[in-house]
């Protein structure tokens, strides 16, 4: 029953959308529109011709100030801001409205028609010139009340639904550069990795190092999950770390014995989400930055936790003090800053890049609020086993 009711209102929607139905949709507004004003004047308790005549001033009336309104006055005189053509039209709708009113008083009272329970509120508009019935104070003093029960309503709810469709308009559209933007950011964290370790597999390449195939295969895990699974909004916090523990693997791979890497992890990760590939840039910069300014004594030290809904994470390393000086972070710290304020509230992560020349030391540290892991979520196979320390 929900999904025939879900098809028949994708249909329904389909054809309203069409030339045809709005004018259909447009044509039933209208006759409830006529219907209701059918139903009060019927109370005033005149013949059936003065009646219809009332209902069809107002008619004629509204459905040309609304179009007025719709086509002309709203896309060509408000949107663009002119007030003094926009409080004219809106003097004309009125004005418009005043001359069907008159004439059709007129007409009535030509023929006699008008009795004498009409005859002072017809009367308001009749007595003295067409300028006294219509243009004069007076007479839109007493005029303002029936033209606001009768016009200004369809006008009023055409400006609330556009309104309404401007507001949805706009939060679609930052949804969709929201959107965009990190989608953006994210592409550009896959080649500056991959660009990277296919520099360093062709320095192990062409020093015919053995280890070549060990780092072909770590980097094909890794494209893999670069790939196809970091392009959800939030991975399971062990497949990130999974994903940096593989990435630290290529490194130790590169460099051998000639740079210390420390890498400690505590916490219950499957109980936690996170946005992927968020703190891998900064373990990266620690060896493009840090490491390969000079190899000797180099180190990167990493700590990973995850208590209380909270991840904490610090990444620090070494550098030469003869190697050339350069402002903490980069590109690719700065692609991270702007993932963190897009996907993160103010309160909820805590960024500090910190330089100490005296120590020779550069040190990151992130504190990260989690989402708690998805429990329909099904784990996906490991790239590699999760060492505590590599």
């Amino acid at each position: 029953m929900r999904r025939w009711l879900a098809k028949t209102h994708t249909h329904a929607s389909r054809f309203f959308a069409t030339p045809g139905g709005r004018v259909l949709r447009h044509a039933a507004w209208w006759l409830l529109f006529v219907g209701f004003e059918y139903y009060v004047f019927r109370g005033f308790g005149q013949t059936p011709v003065v009646t219809w005549s009332f209902v069809l001033k107002d008619a004629v009336a509204a459905i040309g100030s609304y179009y007025f309104f719709s086509e002309v006055l709203l896309p060509h005189v408000l949107l663009r801001r002119r007030w003094l053509l926009t409080a004219l039209g809106l003097v004309a709708i009125y004005y418009g409205w005043a001359l069907c009113s008159y004439a059709c008083y007129a007409l009535l009272d030509r023929y006699g028609l008008i009795s004498k329970d009409l005859y002072s509120y017809a009367h308001r508009f009749l007595d003295g010139s067409l300028w006294a019935g219509v243009f004069s104070w007076r007479s839109v003093s007493m005029g303002l009340n029936d033209f606001a029960v009768t016009v200004v309503p369809p006008i009023l709810l055409r400006f609330i639904r556009f309104l309404l469709r401007s507001s949805n308009h706009s939060l679609r559209l930052e949804r969709e550069n929201l959107h965009l933007e990190v989608n953006f950011l994210k592409a550009q964290v896959n080649p500056h990795f991959l660009f990277n370790t296919l520099n360093n597999l062709y320095m192990m390449v062409v020093k015919q190092d053995e280890r070549a195939p060990d780092m072909v295969q770590h980097l094909t895990q890794l494209l893999h999950y670069t790939v196809f699974e970091s392009d959800a909004a939030l991975v399971p916090l062990a497949r990130e770390v999974e994903f940096l523990a593989a990435y630290l693997q290529l490194e130790r791979l590169r460099y051998g014995q000639k740079v210390r890497i420390d890498y400690q992890q505590t916490g219950p990760l499957d109980a936690y989400r996170v946005t992927p590939l968020l703190f891998f840039p900064f373990v990266e910069n620690a060896f493009k930055h840090g490491v390969d300014s000079s190899l000797d004594a180099s180190w990167v030290a990493i700590f990973l936790t995850a208590a209380d809904g909270w991840l904490q994470f610090e990444v620090r390393n070494s550098f030469s003090p003869d190697a050339p000086r350069r402002e903490v972070g980069g590109v690719g710290i700065a692609n991270v800053q702007k993932r963190l304020a897009l996907h993160y509230a103010p309160p909820d992560y805590q960024l500090r890049l910190t330089h100490d020349p005296d120590a020779y030391t550069y040190r990151v540290t992130l504190a990260l609020r989690l989402a708690p892991a998805a429990a329909a979520v099904p784990a996906a196979a490991s790239l590699l086993p999760i060492s505590p320390m590599l």
